[in-house]
């Protein structure tokens, strides 16, 4: 199959969660075989991961661009984030109930009440 079929079967597959989808449910939807949904996964994410050091460059901690970001962070967001260089979405942690003070601000996209958890990497660097 073309590239940009594979491509599609995997964004369906890896684009959701849990219950929601399965090899079978993919192969259903792409008319293809289990088989090929799993070896289809398993080769584009090979592809993917195969150009992270071609993309995942982290910059230099001296250079004008990153002194401009660590301006713009000290103003307008944490100042004590300044000197962060890599901040990565990260897991929801799924709360037993819903919380009793703004417990609607816990609802998330997937119907679940969760507490969000982000990574943040400090260069505490002079």
């Amino acid at each position: 199959l073309p590239t940009a079929i594979q491509l599609a079967i995997f964004l369906n597959h890896a684009g959701h969660y849990g219950n929601a989808i399965s090899p079978k449910d993919v192969a259903q939807w792409a008319g293809v075989s289990v088989g090929f949904v799993i070896n289809c996964t398993n080769h584009v994410m090979v592809a993917i991961l195969d150009q992270h050091d071609d993309f995942m460059i982290f910059p230099s901690f001296d250079l004008q661009d990153m002194e401009n970001a660590r301006s713009y962070v000290e103003a307008q967001v944490c100042p004590e984030w300044r000197n962060g260089t890599l901040a990565a979405d990260g897991s929801a942690f799924c709360l037993y109930a819903k919380p009793g003070l703004h417990g609607e601000t816990f609802f998330d996209w997937k119907s679940n009440y969760s507490l969000n958890c982000q990574v943040i990497n400090l260069n505490y660097r002079c």
